[in-house]
């Protein structure tokens, strides 16, 4: 009996350990423009052992990976880059506006649309956002533009969260070119996410009684 009570137990501390344990997702993106039209895009995220990354530039077939433990697990092609492809003809959808509704009813007869939205933003507690940086280099054929993008940004930089840390570098050849680099991370908490998620269903989600289906009576668990 008392092997049993030390295994549960044991079980109890792994299972309260992994509920507490963050994670850091690290991700990098890098992406570039010439005057001659050339651009390209490449990125990519990791979580411990798990890795996906994407790439796609002019002329490029743009492609996305998913790797595991240094070994690819899936890849695939995306199309050439700018390619039109004929699809076939649908029929009208409705206006943005009756979908909207739509979609807010439907969510409305399953949660508080409100209540739902405070949630979510209560939940960044669970997700923190580490040291990132972001290399800036840009230029215009109109130097005064490069002017104007460089003082907006430098107002900009101080309303950003403090881990966010922009460096720039203009440049005043009269050339129409951009890059960008940005590297960090994000520490995340996806135990506790899952367990307030349950939490909030559980205090939140609403039923329909069973001798009320047919006149829209819902309760709250």
């Amino acid at each position: 009996m008392s092997t049993l009570l030390l295994v549960a137990l044991v079980a109890a501390l792994v299972g309260v350990g992994l509920v507490l344990m963050p994670l850091t997702l690290r991700f990098s993106l890098q992406a570039r423009g010439e005057p001659n039209g050339f651009w390209a895009l490449g990125g990519g995220v990791q979580l411990g052992p798990f890795a996906g990354s994407g790439v796609a530039a002019k002329g490029v077939p743009a492609q996305l990976a998913l790797h595991a433990f240094g070994r690819k697990l899936w890849s695939r092609r995306l199309g050439e880059a700018g390619a039109e492809r004929a699809e076939p003809e649908e029929p009208a959808e409705p206006p943005a506006k009756t979908k909207l509704r739509e979609r807010y009813s439907k969510l409305e007869r399953w949660f508080d649309p409100v209540d739902l939205f405070f949630f979510l933003v209560h939940e960044r507690r669970r997700i923190e956002l580490l040291p990132t940086i972001v290399d800036l280099e840009y230029g215009f054929r109109d130097i005064a533009t490069t002017g104007k993008l460089l003082g907006a940004i430098y107002a900009i930089s101080p309303l950003l969260p403090a881990p966010i840390l922009v460096r720039q570098s203009p440049s005043w050849e009269s050339l129409d070119r951009a890059s960008l680099a940005s590297s960090g991370a994000i520490r995340l908490w996806p135990g506790l996410l899952v367990v307030d998620a349950a939490w909030y269903l559980i205090r939140n989600v609403k039923v329909r009684r069973p001798n009320g289906a047919a006149g829209g009576t819902r309760e709250a668990t």
